[in-house]
């Protein structure tokens, strides 16, 4: 570990861990063996200097993960707290986790993703740089990813589709049933074709999601089977 990286006096980092010179990890964190910390981008561009990687509070990256900083200082590379990270990961350069995200096992996350709070990330999938991922979004395992992916939603496939709402995330975060049924509602006029038109409550979260800037556009639906 660099004498340069700030780290908690709580952090426990496992043996051939790399934890390279610029990361601070907060009380909490847990790092497991051959994981590599806050190395260089892996961009072009980066003409090096100091960056940043900022993980938060209570968060696991286990065996083998890769994380590497920013390619400019003005942002870190950001995960967020209570997150898992498991096995053979890799989260690139200037992405920005939200709390609360797990990223399965050998799941390939590209540069300058962003992904919001609670969402889960499937094992052996590949996330396009650029790409949006939104709060509480289910991706399946081994799909490929180069669209941005709507909040409280599910896709899987290759390219990877919208294909339901994310049932088993929005059960677990504990969905009152009349916000689950305005996003259904929501979710079913998205796949037709057809605007939002009664925005509220969680649904709100959806409309400002489409109105945000997207460089990668939003990923298609699956159409209905009759």
């Amino acid at each position: 570990m660099s004498s340069a990286a700030e780290v908690a006096d709580d952090v426990e980092i496992g043996p051939y861990a790399v934890v390279h010179a610029g990361v601070r990890l907060a009380p909490g964190v847990r790092i497991d063996a051959h994981a590599v910390i806050g190395g260089e981008p892996q961009d072009l561009s980066f003409t090096g200097g100091v960056t940043y990687l900022e993980v938060g509070r209570d968060t696991a990256i286990r065996e083998g993960a890769v994380i590497h900083r920013a390619t400019t200082s003005a942002r870190p590379t950001r995960i967020g707290a209570k997150c898992l990270i498991m096995g053979q990961t890799h989260i690139g350069h200037d992405c920005w986790i939200g709390d609360g995200v797990v990223v399965s096992q050998q799941a390939g996350i590209a540069g300058h993703v962003t992904i919001g709070d609670g969402a889960v990330i499937g094992g052996m999938c590949g996330v396009h740089q650029h790409v949006r991922i939104g709060t509480q979004a289910m991706v399946a395992a081994m799909a490929k990813v180069n669209r941005d992916v709507l909040p409280f939603c599910a896709v899987d496939g290759n390219p990877a589709t919208h294909r339901a709402l994310n049932v088993v995330g929005l059960r677990r975060a504990g969905v009152a049933n009349a916000d689950y049924r305005a996003l259904r509602s929501a979710f079913q006029r998205l796949r037709a074709g057809q605007e939002l038109d009664d925005v509220g409550g969680l649904v709100d979260q959806l409309a400002q999601f489409l109105a945000e800037k997207s460089l990668r556009g939003i990923a298609s639906f699956q159409r209905e089977v009759a």
